[in-house]
């Protein structure tokens, strides 16, 4: 019974921990009664990670989609996610899709007729198979939103992109993730088996802005046509704070904001200590001393703004280098702190701008969107720069000073669509997906940017050096929402 439950907790159904035992007996070990459901030849291994972690944190849930083993290097910090079975072919989760009221999750996004509209490679990535029924539960789910960033472990390789194995990934309606965060590696290659295995894109925002960032995009967009949006944003920080140049040491090299900080409590008291090390040394501190000041101006975004004097950017300054418009973010009853925390999380419109311009020739009379987790209107904003006009767009985002900022833009912009925002996407059950897409017509382009959880390392560098974790519970409903509005737009 013990190596039953543990079975079924792994998400095997109770037709093959059945079927598996009664063939081969229940002396055999879990580990090789795991490998017989998977492959009776058993020539893919489960990892004993996974039978460890069952017996310290409950059950798993899921198993990842097969991947293709190869290298894949990115310029990020070493992977700390789990060891998730490299080798394992495993089985796309079910998607379910929860009910207003109740919270259940009782039946597959695909129905047995979209199955079939795929071809066998697109039902080999996503693991379709109408004929072996297997279970996702809500705990599982959970324990894996927690475990993302476990050190450690081995790398995952990249799977293969979609984009060349079947044409259906790339029909309309068209879907945009991205995440401006430091994500790791496995984080990226579990976004992708969840997204039809694209490969994710890497876009370093000082391309585009005064801001060096790395963000990371998965999308079905075509990559044919693209260009930039006019005008362009302030390429330096000396030409997005123009008074700072005449004060600008030789010594501060610094071109880019590495980040935007949002901490505001200690500013005045440390730029009066830098102010006071440059005053006594007469504009020429020491080497380690010049360093002391280059590292906690980077961290702060401080520049330079009289004689010896550091002040940090200010968020109108950080609107214009991240391609918002003036005081987009200003609101009543918004603090200086928060309009700083909402400007680091969201996207840099230019760069974001650049990758979604293939749409426009596409859509020539505009565009309806679906923008899940939509912050303070990115999206929007970088679609109406491009010159694509926003037929409707139904928002969902949580925090309410966040939806204000983009009613307040959406009314000041001129807009002549329709916009419908909703706080919660739990209640987006598959009904009030239907009954939208009944009201629009489609959506012709869904877009999340994914919030992410961060890690403190109880310093005040934590704001640029922490290290963000997939939120995998709000992931997973956006590709919840996303797997339901392309079923039901194949169908239609």
């Amino acid at each position: 019974m013990e190596k039953t439950l543990k079975l079924l907790e792994m998400g095997f159904s109770e037709n093959e921990v059945s079927t598996v035992i009664e063939k081969f007996g229940s002396e055999v070990p879990l580990e090789e009664l795991a490998n017989l459901i998977i492959d009776p030849s058993s020539s893919r291994r489960v990892d004993k990670h996974l039978l460890n972690s069952l017996g310290r944190n409950g059950s798993i849930g899921f198993h990842p989609v097969a991947v293709k083993k190869e290298e894949y290097s990115l310029d990020t910090s070493e992977s700390r996610e789990l060891d998730l079975l490299e080798k394992l072919k495993g089985k796309r989760p079910k998607e379910n899709y929860i009910d207003e009221i109740d919270t259940k999750r009782p039946k597959s996004e695909y129905d047995e007729a979209f199955n079939n509209s795929l071809g066998p490679a697109w039902q080999e990535i996503l693991g379709l198979n109408t004929t072996r029924p297997y279970k996702v539960h809500r705990r599982a789910i959970h324990q894996r939103s927690r475990v993302l960033d476990c050190q450690d472990t081995q790398k995952l390789s990249m799977p293969n992109s979609c984009r060349s194995l079947d044409k259906m990934v790339a029909k309309s309606p068209y879907f945009f993730y991205g995440n401006v965060m430091n994500l790791s590696h496995d984080s990226w290659v579990r976004i992708s088996q969840f997204l039809y295995a694209i490969e994710p894109e890497f876009v370093h925002t000082q391309l585009f802005s005064a801001l060096s960032r790395k963000e990371g995009y998965v999308h079905n967009l075509p990559t044919e046509n693209r260009f930039h949006i006019d005008p362009k944003p302030p390429m330096t920080i000396q030409e997005a704070v123009p008074s700072s140049k005449k004060w600008w040491p030789s010594w501060d090299t610094r071109k880019h904001l590495n980040g935007i900080n949002s901490e505001t409590s200690v500013i005045s008291q440390l730029c009066d200590r830098l102010e006071k090390t440059v005053s006594d040394s007469q504009g020429f501190p020491s080497v380690d001393r010049q360093r002391d000041i280059l590292y906690q101006s980077q961290i702060f975004n401080l520049v330079w703004v009289g004689r010896y004097k550091l002040a940090a950017v200010g968020p109108e300054q950080i609107e214009r280098i991240l391609g918002y418009p003036e005081n987009h973010t200003r609101i009543a009853a918004f603090s200086l702190m928060e309009r700083l925390l909402s400007l680091k999380h969201c996207f840099q419109i230019d760069t974001l701008a650049y990758c979604l311009s293939g749409l426009k020739h596409l859509y020539p009379g505009g565009l309806t969107v679906l923008s899940i987790y939509s912050g303070i209107g990115g999206a929007e904003v970088a679609l109406h720069r491009l010159g694509i006009r926003l037929k409707a767009v139904v928002s969902i985002e949580a925090s309410e000073k966040n939806r204000r900022i983009l009613k307040q833009w959406w009314s000041s912009s001129g807009q002549t669509g329709e916009l419908v925002q909703m706080e919660d996407i739990h209640k987006l059950a598959s009904n009030k997906v239907e009954v939208l897409i009944k009201n629009f017509g489609c959506f012709d382009f869904i877009i999340c940017q994914n919030p992410c959880t961060y890690s403190s390392k109880g310093n005040l560098a934590a704001d640029i050096d922490s290290h963000a974790s997939l939120d995998f519970m709000l992931f997973h409903e956006f590709v919840r929402v996303l797997q339901r509005v392309r079923s039901t737009t194949g169908r239609n």
